[in-house]
């Protein structure tokens, strides 16, 4: 069975009606995939299993208006955070992407334990790439990157497009790996569509990722403080 987070489509959405509203924040646009980490990252999920369950929750009027004051209000939070970085930095990325010849969308995926869907602190995820660890778009992007509990499980990557290992075909093809002493190693197949290189914007995203303990593994630990 496959599940989703609702709230993670809840809050697309609603960050890209504020960003399309302001002509201020148009520079900002290039933040696009960081406010939308942010506010999932203060957010508490929830979560259904097919179609069905998607149109019957959005049309939840309970959730509707309970939840969209606290991410309309992280959404402005996260805009004024990030409006504060250097202008150069956002012209920095923006001339780097305009030498580049294609742009892999920003990964946002999300793991925890299969049974109570706790989240797993000191969860190592690496995106491999030809069997290495994908080269990132800049520094600021960790790779492998290590969950926690105050990123709620959430991960998420960019990786850099490589002109040499992925021109032969509009897809790119990566596995994530994930790794915990106290879990069963899991990897996860990703096949990337190669976007345009003024194509900032997309975003693909993970079907959540189900963690097994290993044999004998206690999941007390996990509710620990």
């Amino acid at each position: 069975m496959e599940f989703f987070n609702l709230i993670e489509m809840i809050v697309k959405d609603i960050v890209d009606e504020v960003l399309a509203k302001e002509d201020d924040f148009k520079s900002i646009k290039y933040h696009r995939n960081d406010i939308i980490a942010y506010v999932l990252n203060r957010v508490p999920p929830r979560y259904v299993t097919g179609e069905r369950g998607i149109i019957h929750s959005r049309i939840d009027p309970r959730l509707k208006y309970q939840q969209h004051t606290d991410i309309l209000f992280l959404t402005y939070e996260a805009i004024g955070l990030f409006s504060k970085r250097r202008t150069t930095e956002i012209e920095e990325k923006s001339g780097e992407s305009e030498k580049l010849s294609g742009l892999i969308p920003h990964m946002i995926g999300e793991a925890l334990e299969e049974t109570t869907l706790s989240v797993i602190p000191d969860l190592k995820i690496t995106l491999l790439h030809n069997d290495k660890p994908a080269e990132m778009m800049d520094l600021g992007w960790k790779n492998p990157y290590i969950a926690s509990k105050a990123t709620r499980g959430y991960f998420h990557f960019w990786p850099r497009y490589i002109q040499d290992s992925m021109s032969s075909s509009d897809h790119a093809e990566f596995t994530l790996v994930f790794e915990h002493p106290k879990f069963e190693n899991r990897t996860v197949k990703v096949r990337s569509k190669v976007n345009k290189k003024n194509d900032l914007g997309n975003t693909q995203s993970i079907p959540l990722i189900l963690l097994k303990l290993k044999d004998g593994v206690s999941s007390e630990f996990l509710c620990e403080d």
